[in-house]
């Protein structure tokens, strides 16, 4: 396959948007939970309204699958971000009351889901090979975990000098920003499309056709069915479901350990101030975890990379609560942040790297409907422990964690190719190795 010549250019804008609209996510999220609270002053409310940013992902996941693979993605994506400018300008001026907020967050919430499919579906179609999409993975996920540490510290500042109201206007930009890089991605799926077609292709659709973009011809009856078909797909083979039920167990214990805790923090040193400084060191690490997979470690089969990473998230949450030591809790959480980042770039190369053209939205919507409900089973079964018990359930959680991810790590790394040579994947970072960049 001849290089795609995306420019430099091209490429800042494209990550750039990135990075201002997950700031954008942030934003939403955060203004619409202050809001609730100011207007309402319940905590009913603003429950409802977290998880109403959840449960589209996973209720939806199947009609947002289909649409991702009947339509081009770039299209939907770009209907999707006008949507969401749309909406957030709107909450901004009229969302008051708890019924419009938790509204406005379900729609967001779908929305959301709809372009992180998206964005799936497009990375394997603008870089085929499976060491490129680890790559841009990697820089993506450093990019958008960026964007969670500048989001909250926005908002903040946008809610303290003009309210609520401002925060969301600023998020409605955010939107409107990103826009920018669609036709920029539509003209790189174009290029991709001529390339392989000059690779062996000769008597393939026109350019710019839906068909030219979306890596050829729709088949009869490939768009029918929804999340079931996602699910069947993304679970499909003995190694798939062997390491997806490692992430699913290591998702849900981790989860109980994310809600636990904050009522931990009056028990380590520093208390609340310092809890707030260990999650800012988890955030560094999720920035700087995905570069570690520019080395060796990007050359291992991602499955048992992500296995692995899944393991050592388990393992930091094991150690923080064993020994409540500043130091440590400081190490652990930055190399919790970082095997977590690696997790997910692993996780998601190993799922979308050979799927089939025209069904990538499904099973990308099958993936992330996936882990949300881990998550929030993680979530339901910390509702059950009581607030004393809170460094118990984390020593639990962490345990659970790391020793489903050894298992799954050992499982894996038996039955995975062997990695591939150092000089055969030899591409820079967010450089596939056909020459294209992101």
């Amino acid at each position: 396959m001849t290089s795609l010549r995306q420019g430099r250019a091209a490429t800042l804008l494209v990550v750039a948007a990135l990075l201002v609209s997950t700031v954008g996510d942030e934003v939403a999220m955060v203004a619409l939970a202050l809001r609730g609270a100011d207007r309402t002053g319940l905590t009913s409310v603003v429950s409802a309204q977290m998880l109403a940013g959840l449960v589209p992902g996973i209720a939806l996941g199947g009609p947002i699958g289909r649409i991702v693979d009947r339509f081009r993605a770039d299209a939907v994506l770009g209907v999707t971000l006008v949507l969401e400018c749309l909406i957030a300008a709107a909450a901004a001026a009229v969302a008051d009351g708890a019924v419009l907020l938790i509204a406005t967050m379900l729609l967001l919430g779908a929305l959301g889901a709809v372009a992180q499919t998206c964005v799936m579906a497009l990375v394997p179609q603008l870089f085929p090979a499976s060491d490129a999409q680890l790559r841009v993975n990697s820089l993506m996920e450093s990019v958008r975990n960026a964007g969670y540490v500048v989001g909250p510290l926005l908002v903040g500042l946008l809610t303290a000098r003009g309210g609520t109201g401002l925060a969301l206007a600023v998020d409605a930009g955010t939107f409107a920003f990103a826009l920018l890089a669609v036709p920029v991605i539509s003209r790189w799926l174009v290029m991709a499309a001529r390339d392989a077609r000059t690779a062996g292709a000769s008597d393939g659709p026109a350019d710019g056709t839906d068909e030219a973009v979306t890596d050829g011809p729709r088949s009869s009856g490939k768009t029918s069915g929804g999340l079931r078909v996602g699910l069947t797909l993304l679970w499909a083979g003995a190694q798939r479901r062997a390491t997806l039920a490692t992430i699913v167990v290591t998702v849900a214990a981790t989860s109980v350990v994310n809600v636990l805790l904050p009522f931990f923090a009056d028990e380590i040193p520093g208390g609340t101030a310092f809890y707030g400084v260990l999650l800012a060191t988890w955030s560094v690490g999720l920035v700087l975890g995905p570069f570690t997979l520019r080395g060796r470690l990007g050359r291992r089969p991602t499955s048992v990379v992500a296995v692995g990473a899944a393991a050592i998230v388990g393992l930091s949450y094991l150690v923080t609560g064993a020994y409540p030591v500043v130091p440590l809790m400081l190490a652990a959480f930055l190399c919790g942040g970082m095997a977590n980042a690696v997790q997910n770039v692993a996780l998601r190369t190993y799922v979308m790297a050979e799927c089939p053209p025209d069904v990538r939205g499904r099973v990308g919507a099958a993936y992330g409907a996936t882990l949300q409900s881990s998550v929030a089973v993680g979530f339901a079964l910390a509702a059950l422990a009581p607030a004393e018990w809170a460094r118990w359930g984390i020593l639990v959680g962490g345990a659970v964690a790391f020793l489903a991810g050894s298992i799954g790590w050992l499982r894996t790394r038996a039955v995975a190719p062997a990695p591939v040579p150092a000089e055969g994947v030899s591409v820079a970072a967010g450089q596939g190795s056909e020459g294209g960049t992101l």
